[in-house]
């Protein structure tokens, strides 16, 4: 297969090609995981909910901010809040 190009959005977006969405089975909604490898961007399906929250607490405690508590003075937690009418 040839290159194919996408443009970034002012927001980081980038629409995967039709081509390649279609060839790979990546439908509305499914969830993909990324890496980075060099200068190269990975992108694939992640194979489950189980699978993302095990990736997600590796790399926080690597992090080492597995077990942080989120304070209300936070920006997240205030966002969080705002969306969920808190």
């Amino acid at each position: 297969m040839s290159l194919l190009y996408s443009t970034i959005t002012e927001k980081g977006q980038v629409t995967l090609p039709a081509v390649l969405r279609r060839k790979l089975g990546f439908e509305p909604g499914l969830k993909v995981a990324m890496r980075q490898d060099g200068d190269t961007i990975v992108v694939g399906p992640v194979q489950s909910m189980a699978a993302l929250r095990a990736q997600a607490e590796s790399e926080m405690r690597a992090a080492g901010t597995w077990g942080t508590v989120v304070i209300a003075e936070s920006g997240w937690a205030v966002a969080a809040a705002d969306k969920l009418g808190g």
